[in-house]
């Protein structure tokens, strides 16, 4: 998961220009956005067999793919990005993807 190092709050455009921004970059990436869920990113892997998502809240991203360090720097160089984590996502926005996972299963 990445986070903004500036803040984008307290304008009233702030929010729209961020995703305005991130938008030219994603599709700059190759990825599409859902089209349930806009705040969703996807674009299948090199190889073509899997698929790499970022999904979007706000100024928070969580990134599944098979090179997520790759798209980390791209993403840092482009809008200063620091990292919150890495590894395995156990947790994102209040939710423990553990237990969705168990409550699946």
């Amino acid at each position: 998961m990445l986070i903004i190092s500036k803040a984008l709050y307290g304008l009233r455009t702030s929010g729209a220009r961020w995703h305005d921004k991130l938008f030219d970059v994603m599709r700059d990436m190759g990825f599409t956005p859902s089209k349930n869920d806009p705040d969703n990113w996807m674009r299948p892997s090199k190889d073509g067999k899997v698929y790499e998502y970022i999904a979007v809240y706000v100024d928070d991203l969580a990134i599944a793919a098979k090179d997520p360090a790759k798209i980390c720097q791209i993403l840092r160089d482009k809008f200063k990005f620091k990292p919150k984590g890495d590894g395995p996502l156990e947790s994102i926005w209040d939710v423990v993807i553990g237990e969705i996972l168990m409550a699946l299963w």
